[in-house]
């Protein structure tokens, strides 16, 4: 669990704030910010059109 959150932040701060990250590391923060994004849009009514 300790390393599984280390990795999530290390790839949060290379993604967001040094902007050198490579695709996996992309790919991981997409889906930590999408998925709940998307849950709540949809939890909470209709898709912005």
């Amino acid at each position: 669990m300790k390393t599984t959150l280390s990795t999530i932040k290390n790839d949060l701060y290379r993604v967001l704030v040094k902007g050198d990250a490579d695709t996996v590391q992309m790919a991981h923060v997409f889906f930590i910010l999408a998925v709940p994004s998307l849950t709540a849009l949809f939890a909470l009514g209709q898709f912005p059109i």
